[in-house]
């Protein structure tokens, strides 16, 4: 077999170094690791890796440890962690290590593919691009179950490209592919919606509908089917514990259309929708590779809205694709000569994509810095409560400073949204009970976090919501903040954030 991607020839008959190819992928890979390496996690996951720690501790699950999501957000980070265990490290440098193999792993299978069957006239630009747009350009998201979602779907992108072509995948390209597939429908099952946009536009080029039966399609479909059946008998307490409360209060709260639209990543995405479509909207028929990524990308924005959130991570796989699609379609275009500069500017505008998540990065790491420093003259080792809805305040906190988090659920996210239906819909009057409840649950259960795992530092907010107040709504829970002294404000990503200290604790010499 011929690696075209090692030794790649252009439109001008001119090869490109497979040394120089090799270099610039391996150049992304040690810099992402690199930067990753420098700074904390993201907040979801550093939550999603202390979940990995507590089941390992003997948590149970959607019983003792609350992640509103379905097990694989549980499990993604286990093998770093469990290893990391197992060789006395911190889990982070491995879960970082642990991303860019995955992403080294899915974007080169991928690229062999795209060099070997010659799916684009400039295959050697395919590894670095989408290197450099689904591995590195995540900022503060990198490592996110989106990331590895993202880069999951690249093999079912080529694979359902062969399709396309006419080409039959090699048992183990659809094996591949059908894994990833189930991978991505496990981790988030609104990962259908780009699968199956992406499964039409094939059965739309073939004008046939084998494409949505093929193999890999029926491989991942029966992966997810087992997937929820494992879900519903390991883990029934997602069922009674979890679902209700999602389904009548955390799916309900969602922002209005307008605002979705103008989160700066949709709007990042929206942007370079538009240059795609003004600019290589041709390469969406003249190329199979392209034009599958287009429709995955819109896929993927569709499955953003649907989620209702406003989420960043929530677009970012839509903005890799379309984004890898743009600069992929600028290579191609020109029916001339191929000059160097064909090349450099994709690269270039993906490093440009790349750094920007970065540079934003390091600002979210100096906003939490008075938050850390107020908490770490205290020592190692401290136990720590959040009393707010964001997620932020608790991860990376907590796995900062070495302490603690002792809140079963990462935060508040229920009592936010309840609030948020109360103000803004008139629901009716059981509805309104079951919001009500199940509120008052989640204040009982931070009652009961408190009493298990008595807190060192109490982090909240009295900044639009007085979260203290609103604790002090249950009685015994009132008692115990009473003991706690406050020490501290401070300024916390836009608002303002209230330390409390148990009685007796003081900063270290």
């Amino acid at each position: 077999m011929t690696d075209s991607t090692a030794e790649a020839v252009g439109a001008a008959g001119r090869p490109t170094s497979r040394t120089l190819v090799y270099a610039l992928v391996a150049l992304v890979a040690l810099g992402t690791t690199v930067f990753h390496l420098s700074g904390p996690l993201g907040p979801d996951v550093s939550w999603l890796i202390t979940v990995s720690e507590r089941i390992l501790n003997g948590g149970r699950l959607y019983v003792d440890i609350l992640e509103p999501n379905p097990p694989m957000a549980g499990y993604l980070y286990m093998p770093p962690v469990l290893l990391a265990r197992l060789l006395s490290l911190a889990p982070e440098p491995l879960v970082v290590l642990w991303t860019v193999g995955f992403g080294l792993l899915a974007t080169g299978f991928s690229a062999r593919l795209v060099a070997e069957h010659r799916l684009l006239a400039r295959p050697e630009l395919f590894w670095p691009v989408t290197l450099l747009l689904f591995l590195s350009a995540w900022g503060e998201d990198f490592a996110q179950r989106e990331h590895f979602a993202a880069m999951a779907g690249l093999p079912l992108v080529v694979c359902m490209v062969l399709r396309a072509t006419g080409v039959r995948p090699r048992t183990m390209v659809w094996i591949v592919a059908g894994l990833a597939g189930g991978f991505m429908l496990a981790i988030k099952p609104h990962f259908a919606l780009p699968i199956l946009l992406g499964v039409l536009y094939v059965a739309w080029r073939r004008r046939s509908i084998s494409p949505i039966f093929a193999p890999e399609m029926w491989l991942a479909g029966t992966l997810f089917v087992a997937f929820c059946a494992a879900t519903v008998l390991f883990y029934p307490a997602f069922l009674t514990n979890i679902l209700p409360v999602a389904t009548t209060v955390y799916i309900p709260d969602r922002r209005p259309l307008w605002l979705l639209l103008i989160v700066r990543a949709a709007l990042y995405f929206e942007v370079i929708l538009l240059i795609a479509l003004i600019g290589f909207r041709q390469h969406i028929r003249l190329s199979p590779l392209l034009g599958v990524m287009f429709a995955m990308s819109l896929g993927f924005f569709l499955s953003y809205l649907a989620q209702g959130k406003g989420y960043a991570y929530q677009i970012l796989p839509g903005v890799a694709l379309i984004g890898t699609f743009t600069l992929l379609a600028f290579a191609q275009r020109r029916d001339g000569p191929v000059r160097p500069i064909d090349s450099m500017i994709p690269i270039a505008a993906g490093v440009v994509l790349a750094v920007m998540p970065m540079i934003d990065d390091v600002g979210q790491w100096q906003k939490r810095q008075e938050l850390i420093g107020a908490i770490r003259p205290y020592g190692e080792g401290l136990r720590i409560a959040n009393i707010t809805p964001d997620l932020t305040v608790g991860n990376p906190l907590a796995r900062v400073v070495n302490g603690e988090l002792v809140n079963a659920p990462p935060s508040l996210l229920m009592s936010i949204s309840a609030w948020r239906l109360r103000m803004e819909r008139h629901p009716d009057p059981d509805w309104l009970k079951q919001i009500n409840a199940y509120e008052e649950a989640e204040r009982l259960q931070l009652r009961a976090d408190m009493l298990a795992r008595p807190p060192d530092i109490v982090v909240s907010s009295r900044d639009g919501f007085d979260w203290l107040e609103w604790s002090k709504q249950d009685a015994e829970l009132a008692g115990i903040l009473a003991a706690y002294q406050q020490y501290a404000t401070v300024w916390f990503d836009g608002y303002e954030l209230v330390l409390l200290k148990r009685p007796g604790l003081e900063p270290e010499a």
